[in-house]
């Protein structure tokens, strides 16, 4: 009679040990790569994130306002504010008194494709030689007045572009203090802030008032995971880590917005220092 022959225990033993220390070394590698998959991703994400919201950033500085960005802070949120120029032109005159309706004479609102620029709905302002971000958002200064409607000669619509001489009467609601040596007028309609808040880099649009805005709850967030220490007065006495400065130089030549945002996110960090040009020749 033939017996059949089975595994010893010492074999079933040394078999389990094998495949044991075998899945070990199976799960430390699959782990250890699900691990680099987990951080690239993450640091994947992050930079995108940060970038995107660096050049929204840097993009919209670079169109604003002659001496109109300024920085207001505490240790719970530091926040950068400019007012965008909606259009850019060169007036012929400027209101003065004795007359009862005052009116900027400017050169015809429309680009080189003969498109032409349409008063934006709600508050439109006239701005004239700003030297000081006070001259921005303090209409008292008498560098801003308030812009009633635009009329030309021909059916009294700029946006038809039918003037006979290419000059256009902006109706404004006051007079200018000064004059601009380069007879420049800026059209703007509000402003636009960004605020490191809650380890979050947040934007929102909010007029143009004299004192300016912090930072609340529940604002747009365009990136996350920002991680500056906020120092307690950034304008007077600001600290290496603080996410926005203003270093002013002359009227004859650009101011510049130091952008200084680090991001962490799952022991991921990326930092970014960007001096943004702005042209400070109001």
């Amino acid at each position: 009679m033939q017996r059949s022959r089975g595994f010893t225990l010492i074999e079933l033993v040394t078999v389990i040990v094998i495949l044991g220390a075998a899945s070990a070394g199976i799960a430390s590698f699959v782990r250890g790569s699900m691990q680099t998959y987990i951080d690239v991703s993450t640091r994947d994400q992050l930079l995108s994130e940060s970038r995107f919201a660096i050049e929204r950033l840097k993009r919209e500085l670079r169109s604003a306002l002659p001496n109109s960005v300024r920085i207001t802070g505490n240790t719970s949120y530091h926040c950068m504010e400019f007012v965008p120029i909606d259009w850019a032109t060169v007036y012929t005159d400027l209101p003065s008194p004795p007359d009862s309706t005052y009116y900027i004479d400017v050169v015809a609102l429309h680009d080189i494709n003969n498109q032409p620029y349409v008063l934006p709905g709600g508050s439109n302002f006239a701005v004239v030689y700003p030297t000081r971000s006070e001259d921005v958002y303090d209409p008292a200064n008498g560098h801003r007045v308030n812009i009633s409607s635009c009329s030309d000669d021909g059916d009294g619509d700029c946006a038809t572009l039918d003037d006979s001489d290419g000059i256009v009467q902006l109706e404004v609601t006051g007079l200018l203090a000064q004059e601009s040596p380069a007879s420049r007028v800026y059209l703007v309609s509000h402003a636009v802030s960004y605020c490191v808040f809650q380890n979050q880099l947040i934007r929102y649009r909010n007029d143009l008032v004299l004192n300016q805005r912090g930072a609340i709850s529940g604002l747009p967030v365009i990136a996350s995971h920002v991680a500056n220490v906020l120092s307690a007065d950034p304008v007077n006495n600001p600290q290496e880590d603080d996410p926005f400065r203003i270093i002013s130089t002359s009227l004859q030549s650009n101011s510049i917005a130091e952008v200084r945002l680090r991001f962490v996110d799952n022991n991921e960090q990326i930092a970014y220092l960007q001096e943004i040009h702005i042209d400070n020749i109001p």
